[in-house]
């Protein structure tokens, strides 16, 4: 059970190492073949594309889990210290209703795009797998931002 935890704990990071890697590589190669004349390889630009698109929305999780997203921090400064709590606690509940809401229709989308039975015009991948990043990535970022909500509340009531 530890090792599955720990594999879950750290999901985002190694995914997000493999996808990079494969983009890279991917078009470094397409890149060199086009210049050197030896081939174009004509799925190399939507492969990238995808990738793209999957390592963003699964950067969010990643983001989300250790609270590294961009904030605005004026509107909470100007006020005094005591009333941060309740900024904190209001902008987490924006944050999982936002993003359980766009998740939830993001998976009833990829239900549509499954039952269409769309592909990529290159790559021939169904177009519901490329779709299902953003709800899957908005529904780790809920995951990841509870779960650093409960991390910040044991180490405050630590202290």
């Amino acid at each position: 059970m530890k090792k599955v935890l720990d594999f879950f704990e750290n999901f985002e990071e190694k995914a997000l190492s493999i996808i990079l890697s494969a983009m890279v590589i991917t078009i470094f190669i397409a890149t060199f073949f086009r210049f050197t004349k030896i081939m174009i390889i004509p799925w190399a630009e939507e492969l990238a594309r995808y990738l793209m698109i999957w390592l963003v929305f699964l950067g969010i999780g990643a983001g989300a889990k250790a609270n590294r997203h961009f904030t605005v921090d004026n509107l909470v400064n100007a006020f005094p210290a005591s009333t941060h709590k309740a900024f904190f606690i209001i902008r987490t509940v924006i944050i999982v209703i936002y993003c359980g809401f766009i998740s939830y229709v993001g998976f009833s989308l990829v239900k549509s795009l499954k039952i269409m039975g769309q592909t990529t015009p290159a790559l021939r991948v169904p177009m519901w797998f490329v779709y299902s990043a953003v709800p899957i990535g908005l529904l780790l970022m809920v995951v990841r931002t509870i779960q650093y909500v409960i991390r910040k509340y044991e180490q405050d009531n630590n202290i």
